[in-house]
């Protein structure tokens, strides 16, 4: 019994020593990877409903690590998601459970703190490096949190989260606008020139909007900052261009008929994106350009 135990203790050390290089190894990339769902269940308004008084609780904690923990629970009941305590510093991560991925979105937090910006990336399997540039953004810079779709905008006609009437991701902007009523919502998206009607469309890197004809003097702040720092064609919709202003946008126009006025729908070619994937100091620049035009 005495020479068994060695064994036993070592055999159960090295259980420990993966069982938490696995754990350290979990990133975000990973979690994005993992999440993707085939499948796109709309869910009932009680849900988002619920969801809502889930994500705002969980973006007012002093504690996001401990709020996440207790999102699914019989208080919160918001079923279905469960938190990642991630190997970056400082950020949690709420995604669909293995098993029960309908959709829904993920979600990524700065454990405490964090500037008053949400990232969000509603179609990255479609808008190509969206979705990349969206984790950088949040992982490189102070932004307090994050959002991803989760099953591609084409997979059916309820599946385009930004055009259906309710989703996950318009709860979750609506908990961050009642947490933080000054602060910023970024939604990033992708355009080709070729594709554009207007020669100021062709000729644009970025196409910034509020989703209405009446832009807020901190937008066009914003749109003249990426011009004059990232030395681009960032133009405003509709002062500068009128094509991709999101007039269709169901999450920018719920957002703005509850007053809130820090959503930016933010275009970008394909040649910026490119570049923005592949350039620190220009997303640096950008992410810069949203925090000191905030206001």
């Amino acid at each position: 019994m005495s020479k068994k135990m060695p064994m036993l203790a070592a055999l159960l050390l090295i259980s420990c020593v993966m069982t938490m290089g696995s754990a350290s190894a979990t990133t975000l990339d990973t979690l994005l990877e993992q999440s993707r769902s085939e499948d796109y269940a709309v869910p009932e308004t009680q849900t988002i409903v619920q969801a809502q008084k889930g994500f705002g609780y969980w973006l007012a904690a002093d504690d996001r690590l401990e709020a996440a923990r207790g999102f699914a629970t019989t208080v919160l009941n918001v079923p279905g998601f469960e938190p990642v305590a991630l190997s970056q510093p400082d950020v949690v991560v709420l995604t669909e459970k293995e098993g029960e991925r309908l959709g829904r979105g993920l979600y990524a937090a700065r454990i405490q703190g964090g500037e008053p910006v949400l990232i969000q990336a509603p179609h990255q399997y479609y808008d190509l490096r969206t979705g990349t540039i969206a984790r950088q953004l949040f992982l490189e810079s102070n932004a307090m949190a994050a959002a991803w779709n989760t099953t591609h905008r084409y997979h059916g006609d309820d599946s385009d989260l930004v055009h259906i009437p309710d989703s996950y991701l318009h709860a979750l902007s609506r908990a961050f606008a009642e947490v933080h009523t000054e602060g910023r919502i970024l939604q990033l998206h992708g355009f080709s020139r070729a594709k554009r009607k207007s020669r100021a469309g062709r000729e644009a890197d970025a196409i910034l909007s509020n989703g209405s004809r009446k832009p807020s003097k901190a937008l066009a702040r914003l749109a003249d900052c990426l011009s004059k720092r990232l030395d681009i064609r960032a133009l405003l919709y509709p002062r500068d261009v009128r094509e991709l202003g999101a007039t269709t946008n169901t999450l920018a126009a719920d957002l703005r008929n509850r007053g809130f006025d820090g959503f930016v729908h933010l275009e970008l070619d394909s040649d910026l994106r490119k570049r923005l994937v592949g350039d620190v100091d220009a997303r640096n620049t950008l992410i810069q350009c949203v925090t000191e035009t905030r206001l």
